[in-house]
């Protein structure tokens, strides 16, 4: 994938690693960008494996720390790295068994600067001592020395062939690695605005460029041809004086750094302008900053992590790349949203997954404000768009099968409450005789039904079907317990004869149990529900009464027809007062000029 704009605005955390204990000194990937190391001030040296995204393995220099270190050319399983401790010998180290195959003596200050070429077996290294020397693997002697007149820094061309050392935070002198002792053949001298050193120095994978660290809160990208100075970048914090490694992208476009607030700052080189600021979450400042040689992805380390920012895009179906782009994006202390793109498309395009992330661990007022903000946004991003919504604290929550779960919760029954349950416990169709009887009042053989519930028993039970005239319902009524009854009332509407099923649940005040009464409430609702469903019997009117008065022929066609007009009387103005209405209270008279007063 080409590395531009977006995609480098589209970075996030992917891993983030605390297996040091203190600052991490260096971070270096291998020749194919499978395996990156670390160096830190715990005396440890950390192997990732980028692939899977797991720390490998750790060794230690207890005796003589950690600096600097570098792969070596074009092997993944051997290091160099200078000490910060008992010496200042650089050593050469293999990882697969952790044996020393070399030491590099010569240096008698600490190494600032190490350099391996991307050619052969030769490296370079710069100390405090003003001196750069030349070593080869193969030899612990020295093969070169210069002397640059000042504390220098240093790095390879992509060549192998030019060496640049910046002296004294003021010149740029390069070297010819056939003809070193000569002396450097050009020398660009170039003074920041501000007072700061520098502290590093490497060129751009096409060589053209020469990128200058500094302590300050500046770097400056040069012409490497030339020395002309191509873009002074600023704008990240660096108050402390904190020495802060720049980097090139793999396409040479693009400079990253990061600063004093854990995050990465990137810059276009052709046009300057930033283009990118990333939140690593780092706790500390970022001493040093790597892209990866072959993948799109770089290590940021500060204090006691080692963060590797990865962009990827999907390469399978959304659920198998759900929990590898989604879990690296929940931190255990802040709140976000996250949009998850599904591979189903409805009308309006692409359907994605709202997923709200507010960890128990996070500040209160975040809370408030991403609950304020969630409905904003849903109709900012477009509700028609989202297919699913989501909630978690813990990352079981978020995870793909906590969706799964989610899914399937949402698919499943709502729970039954108390009476619910017990309503499911009582089957109507366990009563043959109930059954029997309401069949036949489907083929209208009978035109009454009487029901009771057995509360011991939990089913419902006929009572009787005796045949019953309108006037003789009240009758059927009884006076001291519950009952469900059925009623064919036959009648005349509109000049002609018809019927309408009624259901009526009658409950006798407070004469019956609390037992009973929640048990026959509970029941009315599912026992109508089978009549209709399982009977295909359509009850035109449901009542409930407490006693049979007042159940007329006249009551019932009322309730079965009622009247959908009422006649309003319309508004009457009343008539005013009758009689006289009394003396006038404004009296237009004349005067006697003839005017009115």
């Amino acid at each position: 994938m080409k590395i531009t704009d977006s995609v480098l605005r589209s970075f996030r955390a992917a891993r983030t690693y605390s297996a040091n204990t203190e600052k991490i000194n260096c971070v270096d990937y291998s020749p194919n960008g499978e395996h990156a190391i670390s160096s830190s001030d715990d005396d440890s040296i950390v192997l990732y494996d980028i692939r899977e995204g797991t720390p490998c393995n750790t060794l230690y220099s207890k005796k003589y720390g950690v600096g600097l270190i570098r792969y070596t050319h074009g092997d993944s399983h051997t290091v160099i790295y200078s000490s910060n401790k008992l010496d200042d010998t650089i050593r050469y180290l293999s990882l697969s068994d952790n044996k020393y195959i070399r030491y590099f003596p010569g240096h008698t200050a600490r190494v600032i600067a190490l350099s391996m070429s991307p050619t052969d077996e030769s490296f370079i290294s710069g100390s405090l001592d003003k001196t750069i020397r030349i070593w080869d693997l193969r030899s612990p002697n020295c093969q070169g020395l210069t002397n640059p007149l000042g504390k220098p820094v240093c790095s390879f061309d992509p060549d192998g062939l030019i060496f640049a050392a910046g002296v004294e935070s003021q010149a740029i002198k390069l070297y010819d690695l056939r003809a070193y002792d000569k002396g450097p053949f050009a020398c660009f001298e170039t003074n920041f605005n501000r007072n700061c050193d520098w502290t590093g120095l490497r060129f751009s994978n096409d060589g053209k460029q020469i990128l200058i660290s500094t302590n300050g809160g500046m770097i400056r990208v040069m012409n490497a041809f030339s020395g002309s100075v191509m873009h002074t970048f600023s704008g990240y914090n660096n108050t402390k004086g904190i020495s802060l490694e720049a980097c090139f992208t793999p396409d040479s476009r693009f400079v990253m750094i990061g600063s004093e607030d854990g995050r990465v700052h990137v810059w276009s080189t052709e046009s300057g302008m930033k283009v990118a600021v990333h939140d690593g979450k780092h706790p500390g400042p970022i001493n040093t900053l790597q892209f990866n040689p072959r993948y799109l992805t770089f290590a940021s380390a500060c204090s006691k992590m080692l963060v590797l920012d990865s962009s990827r895009p999907p390469v399978q179906s959304w659920d198998k790349d759900y929990d590898q782009f989604l879990l690296p994006l929940l931190t255990p202390q802040e709140p976000c949203y996250i949009l998850y793109r599904l591979d189903s498309q409805n009308a309006q395009g692409y359907q994605w997954i709202f997923i709200a992330w507010s960890p128990d661990q996070s500040p209160v007022r975040q809370k408030m404000v991403y609950a304020a903000t969630r409905a904003t946004l849903k109709k900012e991003f477009g509700g028609g768009h989202i297919e699913d919504e989501i909630f978690g604290t813990v990352e079981d929550d978020l995870c793909l099968q906590g969706y799964l779960r989610h899914k399937s919760s949402c698919s499943s029954p709502a729970p039954l409450t108390s009476a619910e349950q017990e309503l499911h416990r009582i089957k109507v169709t366990e009563v043959q005789d109930a059954k029997r009887a309401l069949q036949q009042l489907k083929k209208k053989h009978i035109n009454y039904i009487q029901l009771r519930l057995d509360v011991e028993k939990e089913t419902i039970e006929l009572v009787h079907t005796n045949p019953t005239e309108t006037h003789e319902l009240p009758f059927r009524i009884p006076t001291d317990t519950p009952r469900y009854h059925f009623f064919l009332f036959k009648h005349s509407h509109q000049g002609q004869l018809q019927e309408a099923l009624v259901f009526i649940y009658s409950m006798p005040g407070y004469t019956c149990s609390i037992k009973e009464r929640m048990l026959y409430s509970s029941c009315k609702n599912r026992l109508l529900e089978e009549v209709e469903k399982d009977y295909q019997l359509e009850v035109t009117k449901k009542m409930e009464i407490d006693s049979g008065d007042g159940l007329t022929e006249d009551f019932l066609y009322e309730e079965v027809h009622p009247m959908e007009h009422t006649l309003k009387q319309a508004f009457a103005k009343p008539r005013g007062p009758g009689g006289k209405r009394g003396n006038k209270r404004l009296i237009k008279r004349e005067e006697e000029n003839g005017e009115e007063n």
